[in-house]
């Protein structure tokens, strides 16, 4: 089987797994995103310890969990608990590096704040939520195509080769206008009970987090010298291969619905 019909089925397969829940929300969306967190949480502590990764991905995941799940008013209480209990873990370790605790918070971090910008999408309910979703994912997975077929296409300029040595100017600018324009389509057409203004400011802003998302994540990689963060998903890596972008995507989405007062 060629990678590229591999890559085909199993994105397809994706896409078949991830739909249901996002429509019905509800306890599907909720064991999605259990789900992801456990694998997230399982690729976090993969690149930190490799002999016990799994008593610190179980950690790991009920940190993030916690994140998720409590009152806001708790956060700054479950972040604190969490760092110390990794300087804890990193001290009764022998070869322990800060960087790699801190690549361990930083990331669980991210996790923790992607599902509770979800849970803030659909706070009003399963329809409003899916279609808002799928207005981020439009400005995040569309700038991601967009600016592979643009950089395919007329890719000459690097655009940071130090990070990721295949992205280019051309391509990047490509996928801002797909995703922006394609987001901005959706926003005015579909998501009408978004106020204009956060729809067309959103539309601006998506694309361009989502390939800020996607470089950083390319640089966590280089530094661990690694390609994917796992294999989980033939053809597109791990979790976080899936979901760095669009995590960056969705706090920026979820600080302009506060600053709409949503």
């Amino acid at each position: 089987m060629s990678k590229m019909k591999l890559k085909t089925i199993v994105a397809v397969v994706i896409i078949l797994v991830v739909a249901p829940p996002l429509y019905f929300g509800g306890n599907l969306l909720q064991a999605l995103l259990i789900l992801v967190s456990a694998l997230g949480s399982l690729e976090i502590a993969s690149l930190t310890d490799q002999k016990k990764h799994w008593f610190l991905s179980l950690m790991t995941l009920a940190a993030v969990m916690a994140m998720y799940y409590i009152n806001r008013s708790m956060f700054p209480a479950i972040l604190a608990v969490w760092v110390i209990v990794l300087f804890v873990t990193e001290l009764l370790r022998e070869n322990e590096s800060s960087d790699l605790t801190a690549y361990t918070l930083l990331m669980s971090i991210l996790l923790g704040l992607g599902l509770r910008c979800i849970s803030v999408i659909y706070q009003d309910g399963a329809k409003t939520g899916f279609l808002t979703i799928i207005f981020v994912l439009i400005g995040c997975f569309f700038c991601d195509t967009g600016a592979y077929l643009s950089g395919s296409l007329f890719g000459k300029h690097k655009l940071i080769p130090h990070v990721s040595p295949n992205k280019t100017v051309e391509g990047a600018i490509g996928g801002y206008l797909v995703g922006a324009i394609g987001a901005l389509l959706w926003g005015l057409l579909v998501t009408t009970y978004l106020p204009r203004e956060l729809v067309i400011t959103a539309s601006l802003i998506i694309p361009a987090v989502a390939q800020i998302g996607d470089l950083s994540f390319s640089s966590i990689k280089r530094r661990f010298g690694i390609k994917d963060f796992s294999n989980i998903l033939p053809g597109h890596g791990g979790i976080f291969d899936r979901i760095d972008s669009l995590i960056f995507c969705l706090m920026a989405f979820n600080g302009l619905m506060i600053l709409w007062g949503i």
